[in-house]
């Protein structure tokens, strides 16, 4: 998912925690300075600015959203969780099943990786408890204790989509989904979950239309098409900071 690989604060240049009125400002002052228009007899510096202006403007649109800033501070917060859970304990790493255990020529690995896989259910099978009682914030909390356990193990992944799909968050849910299946391909359940999630966004789609992605387009054709989205950017940039 290309809005969570970027750094959207550092494109916008503000900090984490900037207000609302602070990310508006940042954008304005970098849409007038990269606009695509401000080069129209230079082609590269044009293709440049394009390029520039549609990081920034894709940017804007994630951080300025209340319900997308949050599922995607989220995700930067769980990356860098797994981050540290994998620099304390890098067995985990090796965790593909229980029966990876099997033919080890440590005992000691043995026992870190069993016991890994016992708390890690428990963990699991208490976030699905505490998710099917509505208590979500509870679930996430048991599942990311699995997940510290076992990174690679697809069955954390699935419950840690479940939760974040509970919350609303179905794009990083299917960032989950797509973990799962990219350490077993058959997965069923997370095959399962991946529609499901799919269809609900196509159906949000469908009811809501696509104007973020419009606008997105037009910002990167320079201008050649979503004329209401251009009349809507003039206006903004003639605002006063």
């Amino acid at each position: 998912m290309q809005e969570f690989e970027e750094d959207h604060y550092a494109t916008l240049e503000v900090d984490e925690k900037a207000s609302p009125e602070d990310i508006r400002k940042a954008y304005i002052r970098l849409a007038k300075k990269l606009h695509p228009d401000r080069f129209p007899n230079d082609a590269q510096k044009r293709a440049q600015a394009q390029e520039q202006f549609a990081r920034v403007t894709r940017a804007h649109e994630v951080v300025s959203d209340a319900t997308r800033r949050a599922e995607y501070d989220a995700l930067r917060i769980l990356v860098k969780e797994r981050q540290a859970a994998k620099a304390a304990n890098p067995m985990s790493d090796n965790f593909v099943s229980p029966i990876s255990t099997i033919g080890s020529s440590s005992m000691a690995q043995k026992f870190e990786v069993g016991s890994n896989i016992k708390w890690a259910e428990k963990h699991l099978v208490r976030a699905e408890e505490l998710l099917k009682n509505g208590r979500i914030p509870d679930a996430e909390t048991a599942t990311k204790e699995a997940l510290r356990l076992l990174p690679t193990d697809p069955r954390c992944h699935v419950m840690m989509a479940e939760v974040f799909l509970a919350k609303g968050w179905r794009t990083i849910a299917l960032t989950e989904v797509q973990a799962a299946l990219r350490v077993d391909p058959k997965n069923t359940e997370a095959k399962s979950l991946e529609m499901k999630i799919k269809i609900q966004t196509a159906q949000s789609d469908t009811k809501g239309g696509k104007k973020s992605a419009a606008g997105q387009a037009a910002a990167a054709s320079g201008g050649s098409s979503g004329m209401e989205w251009w009349e809507q950017l003039k206006a903004l940039l003639t605002k006063k900071l």
